[in-house]
């Protein structure tokens, strides 16, 4: 018996003497130091930990590429840095880029950066000042099947010195890129070269939010279907009189707003409940764009560029364009006056209630101040 217990131990032994090295191996993230993945003047091939450069196709792969830069390294820099017109090409799900250093950034490019593959990333920045993502004076497009999940203080995607009539940003085929909805307007931030105009500047993706997760989600852009044609209505007979509006719709309704709360009264009922509270700028009540399209016509049409930070307005075959910051809105081709301009809080853009008059064709005379509830009364 005692043989046989000692054969089995030397056969065991045996077995674990063959095992592969790998099984053992320590899998912590790769350091990355001052010199490393610097690929931007690299003209041969070269090959690491989990990844591969092809200096002729200008192309990274990362294949459950784990890296960190520490504290006090590569600052004002960037994990990984590509050459303008090159490819990160991501394969497997573990891939993870973490920076704990001043200003550095996850992915660098000095031009137009393509993302694509079947793999997953997870980019992680501390630092304020830095981005997971930072394009200069290129374009990024995010292709195929890839997952990036980012989580940074401030932004997601910084693009740099942008030309004019540029896609700044596209997502194509099944690529989705996540972000923390905390970041507000400064998620996706593009600067232009100097005299190019903003407007010229395009995005191709769409942004979805979950509420329940915190995150944004940036995902290829649904195409526009046209409506099915439906049968005209037969012309109105002199002889018949028009359709009476509905009682609630012709009557007229008053709303009540009040300062520092969210909740907006109609007809003496709560109709809506905002996610931020109107406030005063200014003197002027601030109210953010959302909850003052229940004031409004149902017709409004309101589209908002976070890039850009812009909301268009088309209302009454007339189209406005406001930009956060700026003192004057713009009414087709016309600059037109604010009282004061619209600004960005909490991640919303707040518009002044004077200005939306303006929009709408409210006259003064439809408005009146409660000094004492600190209330708007808005009779529409």
């Amino acid at each position: 018996m005692m043989k046989k217990i000692i054969s089995i131990l030397l056969t065991c032994s045996v077995v674990v003497g063959l095992l592969p090295v790998m099984a053992f191996a320590d899998d912590s993230p790769t350091e990355i130091h001052s010199t490393a993945m610097d690929f931007r003047e690299v003209k041969t091939d070269q090959e690491g930990t989990n990844w591969v450069w092809d200096a002729k196709a200008k192309t990274l792969t990362l294949n459950n590429f784990q890296g960190v830069v520490n504290v006090g390294v590569r600052e004002n820099s960037a994990a990984i840095l590509l050459p303008d017109d090159s490819m990160l090409c991501l394969k497997g799900k573990n891939n993870a880029i973490t920076t704990n250093s001043y200003h550095c950034n996850g992915i660098y490019s000095d031009g137009d950066l393509i993302i694509a593959g079947d793999g997953k990333l997870e980019i992680n920045i501390d630092s304020m000042s830095a981005s997971p993502i930072y394009v200069n004076s290129g374009v990024l497009s995010i292709e195929d099947e890839v997952e990036i999940n980012t989580d940074s203080p401030k932004h997601a995607i910084y693009i740099y010195n942008l030309k004019s009539n540029s896609t700044a940003i596209s997502v194509k085929d099944e690529a989705k890129l996540t972000f923390p909805d905390d970041l507000g307007a400064d998620a996706i931030y593009v600067v232009t070269k100097k005299g190019v105009d903003p407007n010229s500047i395009t995005f191709d993706y769409e942004e979805t939010h979950d509420k329940a997760e915190e995150i944004i989600t940036l995902t290829k852009l649904k195409s526009k279907t046209t409506p099915e044609k439906t049968e005209e209505t037969p012309a109105e007979k002199p002889d018949e009189q028009p359709a009476e509006k509905p009682e609630d719709e012709a009557a007229e309704n008053t709303y009540i707003i009040s300062i520092g709360s969210k909740e907006i009264q109609k007809n003496g009922e709560v109709a809506y409940t905002s996610d931020a509270a109107p406030y005063l700028s200014n003197s002027y009540t601030m109210l953010p764009l959302r909850a003052l399209l229940v004031l409004s016509d149902p017709n409004v049409e309101i589209k908002w560029d976070s890039p850009l930070k812009t909301a268009t307005i088309s209302y009454n075959g007339k189209t406005f364009t406001l930009v956060a910051n700026q003192k004057t809105m713009t009414k087709e081709t016309e600059a037109v006056s604010l009282a004061t301009a619209a600004e960005i809080k909490d991640g919303r853009l707040f518009v002044s209630l004077r200005d939306w008059m303006k929009i709408m064709d409210i006259s003064d005379d439809q408005v009146s101040w409660d000094a004492e509830t600190k209330s708007v009364l808005l009779k529409n």
